[in-house]
């Protein structure tokens, strides 16, 4: 596979499709606002869901992804509800990752309540040191050879202490049209199928009220939790929090 022309600057790797969405929707899009390209790798094309088909996710993710207007978008076709730490799922996300070759990669909470989501953060984990090994997979030269510089996990199911928190709030009605292209996923009146945690009608008012008391933590409106696996190397301290990167909200009182 030959690298992309032009790389990403972030690389977000989500176990089934609408996680990258309703997780960190937000973080994309303001990413891509700050001039940054962007990518999605679903790992499984979410085959087990109690509601919808695969074809239709497909349409639906298809119609997410050009709400959000990422840069590159592909699935690795991994068996949904067995997303794991093998072999042959490294060698899939290493291959990915040297494609885009991404400064940051992004990945769900290697400890959330859902296996998959938890097997995403580790097989990520696990990924991302063998992307700059030259002789990996199967001891011949690589092509070509990335590591992203770090590595970080978004919120699914359970929550962590952040390492930073993203101001969300310019960008929160414009993920929320991504996230309801799923809309087979949930609660519609008079739909068929068996209710889900993401069927239940008061679901996205749990996202909101995530997202508003992570918000509230940091002063603005809507915010969405990382955590660095390592912490990041940074010139100053000062620049961290008063230069670039500032929330227009903090630009506005200072």
């Amino acid at each position: 596979m030959q690298p992309l022309p032009d790389s990403l600057d972030l690389l977000v790797v989500a176990a089934h499709p609408d996680d990258a969405e309703i997780s960190i929707g937000g973080t994309i899009l303001a990413t891509l606002s700050a001039g940054h390209r962007v990518g999605i790798v679903d790992l499984t094309r979410g085959e087990l869901s109690s509601r919808g088909t695969p074809e239709l996710r497909a349409q639906e993710t298809a119609a997410a992804t050009e709400i959000l207007g990422v840069h590159f978008r592909t699935c690795l076709d991994l068996p949904d509800g067995a997303v794991r730490d093998t072999d042959e799922a490294r060698e899939k996300l290493v291959a990915v990752v040297r494609h885009t070759r991404p400064r940051i990669l992004l990945a769900p909470w290697r400890d959330d309540l859902h296996p998959d989501h938890a097997g995403a953060g580790l097989l990520a984990y696990r990924s991302l040191y063998l992307g700059g090994v030259k002789m990996y997979p199967g001891g011949t030269p690589a092509a070509i050879q990335h590591r992203p510089a770090t590595l970080g996990y978004y919120m699914c199911h359970t929550p962590f202490d952040p390492s930073v928190i993203v101001d969300v709030t310019d960008h929160w009605s414009r993920k929320c049209e991504a996230v309801q292209c799923y809309a087979s996923q949930f609660h519609q009146p008079g739909q068929d199928g068996p209710p889900t945690k993401i069927s239940r009608p008061e679901f996205m008012l749990a996202v909101e009220g995530r997202a508003r008391d992570l918000g509230s933590r940091v002063g603005v409106e809507f915010g969405e939790a990382l955590r660095w696996q390592d912490p990041p190397a940074v010139s100053n301290p000062v620049d961290v929090i008063t230069g670039k990167g500032l929330s227009s909200n903090e630009s506005k009182e200072a």
